[in-house]
């Protein structure tokens, strides 16, 4: 294969995993080099990778974040799917020694943190947070691979009973099947910082069944003593750890605790989409099991880095430093996008717009002036109801708004209270009707969304108020579900999760384990 797309010319094969090729290539028509990554010959006629490779395009080309890989492009060649990305120097995050100093571990972890909050804030979970997935590159940590991410509110557990992700850095409550949620990530995230800090994971494990029974029953090892690390950063790595997702903190949170102990300004979570930002680029690299195999595999070496070495990440963040202005203007223009809404309510923003936000006092992410709260209430396996509020976080009120999002599922919406609905495929637009449609500052508006579907009832994403980026806010309080399946959960194979050890039981004199009459019956005697 030399070429895909009539475009992209394959210069050199990069790396090779289970379900995809990776080439270096070069776009033609726009004369830049790219990643191309590529579905195996042998899997090109599965559909269900077909639609994993397409599913991952099309999760990541939602993104718009200096800290994930771009797509660029998506497409077929001679019935073999492909994706091109934006490829740069560097270093996997599995490659760099460690422990780390505690300031570089935290500036790291701040930029994956601020990656996975923009993922979590369209409704996507990357599931598969690890060392191998993170790229240290000139200009920043970049998350890799979005081929297993899902939608929040799918279900974990594939239609065939499979269970994606790495043992080593898969959440608890993953193992029990259930919804898809975005603190799946924050545990691998503080797992993450856990070993840059610590230089190991937080419990010993040599098979992967003690790995998955540590993730359900074991405490984390308190941290090492290291020298000056902030308390707080400490026990927001153990939070991120907890085995009940609900008392872990969200993405964003883990950004803004990271930058007030660690001093530094964070780029915002959650970009306004087609706002000018500092972008560098990342070989999507193959998982692995061997941190050390990316070099030998030929990746692209971050300058000055030895072929096959073990860079400290003082090499790798030297040429960070020199970033650091131009970061910071980043900031500025990419936290202007949250304020559009009170600013201009036409799309793009007013010439006085721009110049009332290109330079806020204060550097740091600003926070979109609208919050939608989305809980589904009722799932019945075809039909379902959901409760839809609008909250107006601005300055001024909202009169005479529409709310547009997407449904990633084929839902379609039969009835909405107190709204007119207009569905064309997947887009949603909800009007509100009636006299209470207007929004004051500081207040809401709710509203009940009834709908079907066949396949796949995932939260919307990318809410919009007239056309300006809402935070969501997801739950699930539903009161009448369908009967649960049996299904056989795998990670990378089909294995059952494992099981906390049984407990002996004791004899009939509480001495010791053993049967209440330990004489062995004779044959024949029942």
């Amino acid at each position: 294969m030399d070429g895909v797309g009539g475009r992209y010319r394959l210069v050199e094969r990069l790396g090779a995993g289970g379900m995809s090729v990776v080439w270096r290539g070069y776009d033609e028509v726009l004369g830049r080099q790219v990643a191309v990554k590529v579905l195996a010959s042998s899997l090109a006629a599965d559909p269900a990778f077909r639609q994993r490779i397409r599913t991952e395009a099309q999760a990541a080309a939602r993104l718009s974040h200096p800290h994930i890989t771009n797509v660029y492009d998506y497409g077929e060649s001679s019935g073999v799917p492909y994706v091109v990305m934006e490829l740069v120097d560097g270093v996997p995050l599995a490659a760099v020694t460690t422990p780390m100093p505690w300031p570089d571990a935290v500036a790291i972890c701040i930029e994956i943190a601020s990656a996975l909050a923009a993922a979590h804030s369209r409704g996507v979970v990357h599931r598969d947070v690890t060392p191998s997935n993170v790229m240290l590159t000139a200009v920043g940590a970049k998350v890799l691979d979005f081929g297993i991410s899902a939608v929040i509110g799918e279900q974990e557990v594939g239609p065939d009973g499979s269970l994606l992700g790495t043992p080593a850095y898969i959440a608890p409550e993953r193992l029990d099947g259930g919804q898809v949620s975005a603190a799946a990530d924050v545990y691998g995230l503080g797992l993450l910082l856990y070993r840059c800090l610590a230089g190991r994971l937080p419990w010993p494990a040599t098979s992967r069944t003690e790995l998955l029974r540590s993730h359900l029953h074991a405490e984390p090892a308190p941290l090492p003593e290291i020298e000056d690390l902030p308390p707080a950063v400490a026990a927001l790595c153990l939070s991120c750890l907890a085995k009940a997702p609900d008392e872990r903190p969200t993405s964003a949170e883990v950004v803004e605790a990271l930058a007030a102990a660690g001093g530094h300004v964070p780029r915002p979570v959650s970009p306004a989409p087609g706002a000018a930002m500092v972008t560098g680029g990342t070989t999507i690299l193959p998982r692995t099991e061997d941190p050390t195999a990316e070099a030998a595999r030929g990746f692209v070496p971050a300058a000055g880095i030895t072929p096959g070495a073990r860079p400290s990440v003082r090499q790798l963040l030297a040429g960070r430093r020199r970033l650091v202005l131009s970061a910071a203007a980043a900031v500025v223009v990419l936290g202007a996008g949250g304020m559009l809404l009170a600013a201009t309510r036409e799309g793009a923003p007013s010439a006085a717009a721009v110049e009332t936000v290109a330079a806020p006092a204060t550097l740091g992410p600003e926070r979109p002036a609208c919050e939608v709260r989305y809980a589904l209430r009722r799932d019945s396996g075809r039909a379902f109801d959901a409760d839809v509020t609008v909250v107006n976080a601005g300055k001024t009120p909202v009169t005479d708004w529409s709310l547009a999002f997407t449904f990633p599922g084929d839902q379609k919406l039969t009835r909405a209270a107190s709204a007119k609905v207009e569905q064309k495929g997947s887009t949603v637009v909800l009007r509100p009707t009636g006299g209470s449609a207007a929004v004051p500052a500081g207040g809401s508006k709710g509203m009940r969304l009834t709908g079907s579907y066949a396949r796949s009832n995932a939260f919307p994403v990318e809410f919009r108020l007239d056309g300006a980026f809402c935070t969501p806010k997801l739950s699930t309080a539903t009161t009448a579900t369908t009967a649960p399946t049996k299904t056989t959960t795998t990670v990378r194979q089909q294995a059952q999760p494992p099981q906390p050890p049984a407990k002996p039981k004791k004899d009939s004199s509480g001495k010791g384990p053993g049967p209440k009459n330990d004489k062995p019956k004779k044959p024949g005697k029942g």
